[in-house]
């Protein structure tokens, strides 16, 4: 944390412009006051995907910041830091990623993987990481909510929504388990050993658990 608070204090004292191009500080317009309240209070559910908890911020392979109160704000995918009364946002590309729940059940995420129709400026969660890497898109869409009463038509609500991508040499592959989709980023070759792997261990491919484990058998094949 000590880490953390130096590094934002050398960053706003050498360069204030640099440091607004890294940290967004949400603030009252009105007041100048920093933002704490939930800036959708008539939205059902949450816009984080996990709440705030001690997490750390990988600013590059040498420097992270270690036991940072963080949340990922998966609704417009910025990370969220909060110390007290403050709060900041980090968008994709400004750090190489960070990893929530570090001490309970750590996800790592990273930023610069191009998400098809979407682009790079997205954080992905690490699932395999290897000659095929297997990342998560996490995001969170508000959609009309379905619990709502009669005559709340217009209520709204946060939907979590989960994609697999498998990428390889830079390409991705938006996870299908149907064999045309398979052959076409695998390869004859490479659909024949997905074949073979998922009956030898009884893998469902339409199970992220197997899936991930599926890209790990595979990842082992090809460094054999």
């Amino acid at each position: 944390m000590k880490k953390f608070s130096l590094l934002v204090s050398i960053v706003y004292v050498c360069s204030f412009g640099f440091a607004s191009a890294q940290l967004q500080v949400m603030r009252d317009q009105a007041t100048g006051n920093p933002v704490m309240a939930n800036p959708y209070p008539e939205v059902k559910g949450s816009q984080y995907w996990t709440e705030f908890d001690q997490g750390s911020i990988i600013f590059s392979e040498k420097d992270t910041a270690e036991e940072v109160v963080i949340a990922f704000n998966a609704f417009n995918h910025t990370l969220e830091y909060r110390e007290g009364r403050e709060l900041m946002a980090y968008s994709p590309g400004r750090i190489n990623g960070f990893i929530l729940n570090a001490k309970s059940a750590p996800q790592l995420f990273r930023s610069g993987y191009n998400i098809p129709g979407i682009g790079s400026n997205r954080f992905v969660e690490i699932l395999v990481d290897g000659d095929y890497t297997l990342v998560n898109h996490k995001y969170k869409k508000m959609i009309d909510d379905p619990g709502a009463t009669y005559g709340s038509q217009r209520a709204k609500a946060f939907s979590n929504t989960e994609d697999l991508y498998v990428f390889k040499d830079g390409e991705a592959f938006l996870w299908k388990p149907r064999k045309k989709a398979l052959v076409g980023f695998f390869g004859d070759e490479g659909y024949s050993i997905i074949n073979d792997l998922s009956n030898n261990y009884k893998l469902d491919l339409k199970d992220k658990n197997d899936i991930r484990r599926l890209i790990m058998l595979m990842n082992a094949e090809k460094n054999k």
